[in-house]
């Protein structure tokens, strides 16, 4: 090997060296440096945007065919198939009714169970919905919420924990309402007569865009635990409850707090804490 050769080897390394200083490439270095700046906000300040005046639009208002919902009509009512989804394998549920919140809870339960009911069937190597005849039952929940009896509704769910475990919790008071015979009316398009069923929104959304963002995060805190007390089975006895609703949602608001602390954990560990300590 040549002088020519070990010289251009040398300035190589030195290179390298220079490039990658303390294990950092020139671009890492670039960032971290960057990071600095704005953790001591002399350089690129984002923005703080207020969500004070904003509101979030229902969610009734966007598509929902992935939503569970059930539909309540005179004599019935059927789960739609992205509940029985949620509830894979299970077969008989247990709904509750609850007066003053006016809300219905489904929770997993056996078939042994005085007040089950077969919510899904196995057919052909799959789970599917079925109609539950339950004239009575339905109609309590008419008078309840003060339905309109010759109209179908369908009301959409959430997922909640409770003292039973994972249940669907379906808001009545929100409920979509569906005319019972369809409407003529002349499309423009086509120049055809065709028919439609007219929906409605509920009253205390129908004319807004949507709730506060205020009153949006309140109801997330309260909207992931559901206590069951003041609820009754189809039987009408009133279902055992060991959580109150206000220790229901303390329970709500300490796991947002939770989940809150959780991903600015992530965020300064990802970025380095002032002191030197990362979650």
């Amino acid at each position: 090997m040549d002088n020519n050769q070990l010289s251009l080897i040398a300035a190589t390394e030195s290179t390298i060296t220079e490039e990658k200083t303390d294990g950092y490439t020139p671009k890492e270095q670039e960032l971290i440096r960057q990071l600095v700046q704005e953790r001591l906000g002399k350089k690129n300040a984002i923005e703080f945007e207020s969500l004070d005046d904003y509101v979030v639009p229902p969610k009734m208002f966007f598509s929902m065919i992935k939503k569970p919902a059930v539909s309540i009509r005179a004599n019935r009512m059927e789960f739609n198939m992205s509940a029985i989804r949620l509830f894979e394998g299970v077969q008989h549920v247990l709904p509750m009714l609850s007066e003053n919140k006016k809300r219905m809870v489904v929770a997993i339960c056996a078939e042994e169970e005085i007040s089950s009911i077969e919510w899904a069937r196995f057919k052909k190597d799959k789970w599917v919905n079925r109609s539950i005849s339950c004239p009575e039952y339905v109609q309590s929940i008419y008078k309840m919420v003060g339905w309109n009896r010759e109209c179908r509704y369908k009301v959409y769910g959430r997922l909640a924990n409770s003292e039973r475990g994972l249940v669907l919790v379906f808001d009545l008071t929100s409920a979509v309402m569906f005319d019972p015979l369809p409407e003529e009316y002349f499309d423009k398009r086509s120049g055809k007569m065709k028919k439609r069923i007219n929906k409605y929104y509920p009253d205390e959304i129908r004319m807004k865009l949507g709730r506060s963002y205020s009153d949006y995060e309140a109801l997330q805190q309260r909207s992931s635990f559901e206590s069951l007390s003041g609820y009754m089975d189809t039987s009408g006895d009133i279902v055992t409850s060991t959580v109150s609703d206000e220790m229901a949602a303390s329970i709500s608001i300490q796991e947002q707090e939770k989940k809150r602390e959780t991903l600015l954990g992530s965020i300064i560990g990802n970025g380095g804490d002032s002191d030197g300590r990362s979650n």
